[in-house]
């Protein structure tokens, strides 16, 4: 999926000062190695998505009902604030994690576990 708008590194912690102690649940099935984002799950979990408002923030509690081992890891706030990028798509504003080998690494992610589309 190829966003369209502009992007920029964001480290603005007064936009995240509600969601710092925050978690999200990253797919680790769903993120593909050559996509321009991580996956994340949704907040309801019915759906995937690459922007962060759309996952979360919950708690580590409300999300390990969704934990499915090798599938997915929750992750921090704190952890991937540094890598967060802010893009406008359709005049929106939402924040979105580059795919880039250090935020694989950072999260947890081996390079092997994700698949490579064509």
């Amino acid at each position: 999926m190829k966003i369209l708008g502009y992007t920029e590194s964001y480290n603005d912690e007064s936009k995240f000062s509600d969601t710092n102690n925050g978690y999200y649940l990253v797919s680790i099935k769903w993120s593909v190695l050559n996509d321009e984002y991580i996956t994340f799950i949704r907040k309801s979990a019915i759906a995937y998505c690459y922007n962060l408002d759309w996952a979360g923030p919950k708690s580590k509690f409300e999300l390990e009902q969704y934990v499915k081992k090798e599938e997915t890891i929750i992750v921090h706030h704190s952890l991937i604030q540094p890598f967060l990028i802010k893009c406008c798509v359709e005049k929106k504003d939402c924040f979105m994690l580059p795919n880039t080998d250090e935020v694989r690494k950072v999260i947890g992610f081996k390079n092997t576990d994700l698949q490579l589309v064509i």
